[in-house]
């Protein structure tokens, strides 16, 4: 009997770790078409340009390219600005990515492009987990383990590898959404204000809160005042803390948004948020366009009808988040004459749309084997072309 007890406890926690297990595995697949694109292009693809930024001659300085270098050059040697927003700045990119990244590589002792990368890597391999964890708690280990699979072999998933900040987002994003889940607000505001602080997207999870106070405490409006005061300070402190730096550092608190401009043609916040609502950037649309550029509008299209569609079966706080994660950078970006690149990378952030996919998916398991095999192709694709500077992202 006490053997049988044993053994059936060890097939409970079997079953309770089995999803999480499957997740990391079938991230780590997707990491090995990322590998083998960088090998590939390496050995039979010859750089963009050969006098680009190059942060060392390992195989994994192909994962530092483009944005990679000012976060880089942030680590080393902090931020400057010359209060010309037309000239491309390093106050543009948010700095908590880079904080961790230099105190990873001071307590290490490892140079600042590796820490860029274990801080990333770490970061997505933690948001995988989350990812199953709340995908599991809305549709089961199903779809939990396929919205993973999904996420992992998507185009722009390349990014969870790279010196970006997409994944440390992520992380800090899903850490908000299981905090909001276990009604732990002030916990979930905390992490809502440090993704704020990474990327400009995490203010999408203001409303994402605010919607989860509401129906908590409707029914009591004085807490509800109270809360929702403290939780957006809260959320708001550490993109506070930027401007004020900022402002003392260089007499202008809004540097990080001015000096957008530079990276996008010239073209002011302003002018890029009135194309954007008037929806220029549709009549731009590349229909003929199939290369990795060509398909930002695609798959910004694509993340935003799923989006939609989960209106009806996810939470209404991750549906929130998840229309603002593609909107944010609609309407703050493809205003400019960039339009939608970059969209594939900005979609990595929309995880609601993944779970979404997942659970049409579930009752299709042939379009769900064909929409991976079809992303891992693509993945490695877009892999090839960014670790030869082909492919900004």
């Amino acid at each position: 009997m006490a053997i049988a007890s044993v053994l059936a406890i060890d097939a409970a926690r079997w079953r309770d770790c089995r999803p999480y297990v499957l997740a990391v595995a079938l991230y780590l697949c997707s990491r090995l078409v990322v590998l083998l694109a960088i090998w590939f292009a390496g050995n039979y693809l010859p750089l963009w340009k050969s006098d680009l930024w190059q942060s060392g001659a390992h195989w994994y300085d192909h994962l530092l390219r483009w944005d990679s270098e000012w976060y880089t050059g942030i680590v080393e040697h902090g931020y400057h600005y010359d209060g010309d927003p037309n000239e491309l700045q390093p106050v543009v990119f948010y700095p908590l990515y880079p904080l961790l990244s230099r105190a990873v590589a001071w307590i290490t002792g490892i140079g600042s492009p590796l820490a860029l990368l274990i801080v990333a890597n770490v970061s997505a391999v933690l948001a995988m987990l989350l990812l199953c964890k709340l995908a599991r708690r809305s549709f089961g280990d199903d779809v939990a383990v396929l919205s993973v699979a999904l996420l992992s072999f998507y185009p722009g998933s390349l990014f969870l590898s790279a010196g970006y900040t997409e994944p440390l987002a992520l992380l800090l994003i899903l850490s908000c959404f299981a905090f909001l889940n276990d009604r732990r607000y002030l916990f979930a505001s905390v992490t809502a204000g440090l993704a704020l602080v990474t990327r400009s997207v995490g203010i999408a999870l203001m409303p994402a809160l605010l919607w989860e106070l509401w129906f908590k405490f409707r029914t009591d409006r004085g807490r509800l005042l109270l809360y929702a005061i403290a939780c957006m300070a809260i959320a708001s402190a550490g993109l506070a803390i930027y401007m004020v730096y900022l402002g003392v550092a260089f007499g202008h608190p809004l540097a990080f948004a001015d000096a957008q401009a530079a990276f996008h043609g010239e073209t002011s916040l302003g002018g890029r948020l009135v194309a954007a609502l008037t929806l220029q950037p549709f009549l731009h649309l590349r229909f003929d366009d199939l290369s990795p550029a060509g398909l930002d509008q695609w798959f910004f299209i694509l993340l935003l009808v799923l989006t939609l569609a989960a209106s009806r079966r996810l939470p209404g706080a991750q549906v929130l988040f998840g229309l603002g994660a593609l909107l944010v950078p609609y309407l703050t970006l493809s205003g400019g004459p960039a339009g939608f690149t970059s969209m594939t990378r900005f979609g990595v952030l929309a995880f609601p749309a993944f779970i979404m996919l997942a659970n049409v998916c579930r009752s299709l398991p042939w379009l769900g084997l064909a929409v991976i095999g079809l992303f891992a192709a693509m993945l490695g694709l877009h892999s090839a072309l960014f670790a030869q500077w082909y492919w900004v992202g």
